[in-house]
């Protein structure tokens, strides 16, 4: 993002800085903390990532029982407010005593990948990855009638990794595929290929269809949850919602998966960190040892 920069910590925030040009460097005044936010269920963040297409800008949180938020500006220009548009729980919600390594991955190219919008995607839905302990989801957020955008779950990989550390969505929206490393406990760091197959109807015309049902998990009790009514009455209300989030006015597009290669360290030392750079075709990553 240019000048400004995200970080979350031990005090359960995340914070963004943006850069001073004009104080020295080394000065403690170089940068300044334009917005802070700590959870709303009070559990610490663990990862986050931002996308951005032209000017619009987009950041993803999640906290270490699964809580996973989509965020924009309020305040495009200074960035010093951001308003929440949707959250979820992907994987359902973990306990403090787990540890599930929630690790999050956007696809920062301004479009999907060809093969997915001449399925129906949405050629400005946003792609993100989830890792969790040895599995990956593939959520698309789409926009709904009132113009925010809401997740849906298209696919989950079940690898082979006893643990992944790290995932990143390869950029580039050329190839007919989409790519997505993970950086895994046990030395390699895995490449997954996500296809979206186009047949003659879903390219021709959309279908109503609704996506695939998303697992949205429990959600912390709110203020206004705690005078909703019980019962039948709350049976009504959660089934309203499930079926809002499920009839988002976009097609059934099938999502295929496989693993093409796994790189091995000799030492087999956990990989921490993996990142694609440039236009996705070169890859890099970070060993436990710092190599």
């Amino acid at each position: 993002m240019g000048q400004v920069f995200g970080t979350i910590s031990s005090d359960n925030k995340f914070k963004l800085w943006r850069e001073d040009p004009s104080q020295a460097l080394k000065s403690g005044r170089r940068f300044r903390c334009i917005f802070s936010q700590s959870p709303s269920n009070h559990v610490a963040y663990v990862s986050f990532d931002f996308k951005t297409v032209k000017h619009e800008v987009w950041l993803i949180l999640v906290t270490h029982d699964g809580l996973l938020s989509l965020l924009e500006p309020s305040e495009p220009e200074s960035l010093s407010a951001w308003k929440e548009i949707d959250h979820i729980y992907p994987y359902g919600q973990h306990s403090r005593g787990t540890e599930p390594r929630f690790r999050l991955s956007f696809h920062r190219s301004e479009r999907p990948c060809y093969n997915a919008v001449m399925a129906g995607l949405d050629p400005k839905a946003l792609s993100l990855a989830v890792s969790a302990m040895s599995f990956i989801k593939i959520y698309r957020a789409l926009k709904v009638e009132e113009g925010n955008y809401q997740f849906h779950e298209m696919i989950e990989l079940a690898t082979n990794a006893p643990l992944i550390n790290d995932v990143s969505w390869a950029p580039g929206c050329v190839r007919p595929y989409d790519l997505i490393a993970a950086a895994c406990d046990d030395g390699f760091v895995r490449v997954f290929e996500i296809n979206t197959p186009v047949d003659a109807k879903s390219s021709s015309r959309k279908t109503t269809d609704a996506p695939t049902p998303l697992n949205a998990g429990p959600r912390p009790v709110s203020v206004a949850a705690r005078n909703a009514p019980s019962g039948i009455g709350a049976g009504l209300v959660g089934a309203s919602r499930a079926a809002a989030r499920n009839n988002a006015g976009t097609a059934k597009i099938r999502h295929e998966w496989k693993e093409v290669v796994a790189i091995y360290h000799d030492d087999g030392a956990p990989v921490w960190k993996v990142e694609w750079i440039h236009d996705g075709k070169y890859m890099r990553h970070v060993q436990l040892w710092g190599r």
